[in-house]
């Protein structure tokens, strides 16, 4: 069986950048301890242990940012690579909290640009998914950012123009055209700008023009980049494909019959994990 490592792999600049900026925080003795991670800075579980065992700590569940920051009494609060809401700011500057903002850039560009179109009077279509934290961050912007995330949506929106649509930087190159194509019917008018970030979209066109009988995508099941990978895979390459967290999720049984198997990863996956799904992939196939 045929081995394909695609590429690129491992930790995009986004992600990079965040981690850097917590570890120094943390090895930094002149900012105030403890240091907590409104939200997890990065969606994958095994980069988050490893920071807890940095002494780094956790503050996430089935909470917004903004009720996540009632568990933080002191100390420093870092804001995730998904960004955060002016709200989330103000809070955390109320509580006496130190802010370190580790926000990707990718995401303030859309921030920024939302902000500059609300000053010019313009209704916000953001194209997300409901519940990530990225899509929460902008939506705390205004009350005029509407969030779509089907055609459905699309097709019961009623807004006035002129319009602005932007997007999350994490989602399908190949599903939100759709979405765009869908807005440009029933608001011709609207000023339409992708923002998918070039890690995702370079993944993405990978996938797509690769050749292989089954494809191994290795991320978290809550990163959105890793879940779109999978899907493209599926849904727009037409190619068997699996989302794993790690070698020990694989199963025997889906490379029978396979002859070229590859293997991606998203944008927050630790490049070690990756290569021990790539050895445990080459046992299966001795």
């Amino acid at each position: 069986m045929e081995i394909k490592k695609l590429s690129p792999q491992g930790y995009c600049g986004g992600v990079k950048r965040a981690l850097k900026i917590i570890i120094d925080a943390q090895n930094n003795p002149s900012i105030k301890k403890p240091i907590y991670m409104l939200g997890n800075i990065i969606h994958n579980k095994s980069v988050i242990k490893k920071l807890n065992e940095l002494g780094i700590k956790s503050v996430d569940g089935k909470k917004n940012r903004l009720e996540l920051l009632d568990e933080i009494e002191s100390g420093t609060v870092v804001i995730s690579a998904h960004g955060a809401s002016p709200d989330v700011f103000k809070k955390a500057k109320k509580k006496g909290l130190n802010i370190i903002d580790a926000t990707c850039p990718n995401v303030y560009v859309v921030h920024n640009n939302i902000k500059k179109y609300l000053n010019n009077d313009f209704n916000i279509i953001y194209i997300g998914t409901k519940g990530h934290p990225e899509a929460e961050g902008v939506l705390g912007i205004s009350s005029k950012i509407f969030l779509v995330s089907n055609l459905d949506d699309i097709e019961n929106l009623k807004i006035a123009e002129p319009i602005y649509v932007t997007n999350q930087t994490t989602l399908s190159v190949y599903d939100i055209k759709d979405i765009f194509n869908a807005i440009k019917i029933k608001y011709s008018n609207a000023i339409i700008e992708d923002k998918i970030c070039n890690a995702t979209t370079l993944r993405q066109k990978v996938i797509m023009n690769q050749k292989a009988d089954l494809c191994i995508v290795v991320g978290d099941k809550t990163s959105s980049n890793s879940f779109k990978l999978q899907q493209v895979c599926q849904n727009n390459a037409h190619i068997k494909s699996y989302l794993v967290e790690n070698e020990t999720e694989l199963d025997d049984n889906w490379f029978k019959n396979v002859n070229t198997v590859s293997i991606t990863s998203g944008a927050s996956t630790p490049p070690e994990v990756t290569q021990a799904v790539i050895e445990k992939i080459k046992m299966i196939s001795k």
